[in-house]
């Protein structure tokens, strides 16, 4: 048959079976009866000539044909939604939704707070944050498509503790004597914290804890756990308490940088567009 004999409405109310494993519920979305939600699908089969559904149990689960043709469908849905959105906002009422990946390492109050703001700005822009560990970001993300990078800003590594481990000051061998809290076994902070500081002289530390999160260490270090490396911004308010205290040497401080990595060719998509920008502008 030719597309232009297609129901494309019978093609919405396919999508919405697929996507509920029944007609029950995608009748409830849809506003309509489970008669006239199966009566689509039928007709639609038929019109096809292909199966598209079989039933187990109470579910009805993709055939082969049903699930080639439901991956098609969801892809041009989703990029019609983000044109009639593109087409319905003006200037000043961006609309659309944002899928963001962060890593596990990003501190989670700076990363609520930006959100916050954002959401006030732009209240009709949905959010949907992906928070986990760099591996499986890289893995979420389309790897055939072109990636572009851009440096957000430069955030100096600190290594902290309570007054507990070093009440008298610190010294390399107290450091070598006290547990650490890190993120990751097979990237130790910690090392890349003793080899920029003091080289070949550098303790070998006992890590005790594996805490993944910047927001674990924390409060694990404020709860005396032992000693380890926290970005400045994070651990600013309790130096400045007196809660922590930061090692000091003669080398200037470990510092990383942050990355914002975008799929090139992106910003059709105005909201995208508009949470780029203001994502550079806040934290560039």
């Amino acid at each position: 048959m030719l597309l232009k004999e297609l129901d494309l409405n019978k093609l919405h109310v396919f999508a919405a079976v697929a996507e509920h494993g029944g007609v029950s519920r995608a009748a409830a979305e849809l506003g309509r009866t489970p008669s006239a939600v199966s009566q689509s699908v039928t007709a639609l089969e038929d019109a096809l000539g292909v199966k598209l559904f079989d039933r187990i149990g109470k579910r009805l689960v993709l055939t082969r044909g049903g699930q080639l043709l439901h991956a098609d469908v969801r892809g041009h849905h989703a990029a019609l939604q983000r044109t009639v959105d593109t087409l319905r906002q003006d200037a000043g009422d961006v609309r659309g939704s944002v899928r963001v990946g962060v890593y596990l390492g990003f501190p989670r109050l700076r990363l609520a707070t930006f959100l916050t703001r954002f959401r006030a700005d732009h209240p009709h822009v949905e959010l949907r944050i992906v928070y986990a560990p760099q591996e499986d970001l890289s893995a979420r993300s389309d790897t055939h498509a072109a990636l572009t990078s851009t440096q957000l800003f430069e955030e100096a590594l600190l290594l902290v503790a309570t007054r507990r481990f070093f009440r008298r000051g610190f010294t390399v061998d107290a450091l070598a004597r006290t547990p650490v809290v890190d993120y990751y076994q097979s990237d130790p902070l910690i090392e890349r914290w003793l080899a920029h500081h003091y080289g070949r002289r550098a303790p070998k530390p006992t890590v005790a804890i594996w805490a993944a999160t910047t927001d674990l260490v924390l409060d694990l270090l404020l709860n005396h756990a032992g000693a380890g490396v926290l970005p400045r911004t994070v651990a600013a308010p309790y130096l400045r308490s007196g809660r922590l205290r930061a090692v000091r040497t003669q080398r200037a401080a470990l510092t990383d940088w942050i990355w914002l990595n975008e799929v090139r060719n992106a910003y059709r998509d105005r909201a995208l567009a508009v949470f780029r920008e203001t994502v550079v502008r806040e934290l560039a």
